[in-house]
């Protein structure tokens, strides 16, 4: 499995213009995993927002399939800048098609009203001692791709079940401190597991063969300092489907106990044999 510093140096986007950056994939599927897009989104989006200017929040839109074997151009549109928010639209384009675009908003740091919910109680993560999860992790083909480690709470079962998944993510090997390239992590590990929630109240594992699906929009706030290289929770749920699409909210969380961001998705679940929803 790569270090996430190795993958980040990998889809890094080139800065070929001002506003002009261009990405490359790691080999993967037929295409290209939606939270990678975002990251490199992200990544090309702080590029042109000095520090110490922050992102607080994203809203994406997955527009079409990317070919991960295609260079991926990213425009950045410098919509605002002022002096304690700005905001940026990224638009991700291959082959003269836009396939991905984003709204993102800056803040500076300030003080204020402070509150937060509490963490579900867990059990610890032990990433170390449980060779049983560093193979699973290595497994998972995806997650191996982008060097995420997981450690399962719950988990997908062979019955139906409540739209519930609940994970421990870490990224595997050690990253710098810049807090940007934390929130680029944070934000490719939040589009694993939020789709799959949808799919859990049905019984058995055929929804993979059964189903079409596909991420259609991403939304995300930042709430507090990040360190990807502990652990974090990552608790999903899926409150509605229904229409061919599915509702999923995660929420996820340093290992003691701060909140560092929420989550939401909508999903397309659609049955390949064409039957109504239930």
């Amino acid at each position: 499995m790569p270090t996430f510093s190795e993958v980040v140096d990998l889809i890094q986007p080139k800065q070929v213009g001002r506003y002009w950056f261009v990405g490359t994939s790691p080999p993967q599927g037929p295409r290209i995993f939606g939270g990678q897009v975002l990251a490199q989104s992200l990544m090309a989006a702080n590029a042109t927002v000095p520090e110490p200017l922050t992102a607080h929040s994203l809203h994406a839109y997955f527009l079409r399939p990317g070919n991960p074997n295609e260079p991926i151009e990213f425009e950045v549109d410098p919509i605002r800048d002022g002096r304690s928010f700005s905001t940026r639209r990224v638009v991700a384009r291959q082959n003269e098609q836009a396939i991905f675009n984003t709204a993102i908003s800056y803040h500076v740091q300030e003080q204020g009203l402070a509150h937060s919910l509490t963490m579900p109680e867990v059990e610890p993560p032990d990433f170390e001692s449980a060779a049983r999860n560093r193979e699973a992790a290595e497994t998972a083909y995806m997650l191996g791709i982008f060097g995420i480690e997981r450690q399962r709470l719950i988990g997908h079962e062979d019955h139906a079940q409540e739209p519930h998944l609940r994970n421990w993510f870490r990224a595997h090997g050690k990253l710098s401190d810049d807090p940007r390239l934390h929130q680029v992590a944070l934000a490719l590990l939040s589009d694993f597991s939020l789709l799959s929630t949808v799919f859990l109240p049905v019984a058995g594992r055929r929804w993979q063969s059964d189903f079409m699906f596909a991420s259609l929009d991403h939304a995300m706030w930042f709430h507090g300092p990040i360190d990807i290289n502990r652990p974090v929770l990552y608790d999903c749920e899926s409150p509605w489907a229904g229409n061919g699409r599915g509702f999923t909210r995660g929420q996820l969380w340093s290992e003691d106990g701060a909140p560092l961001a929420s989550v939401a998705q909508e999903v397309l679940v659609r049955r390949k044999d064409g039957a109504n929803d239930t």
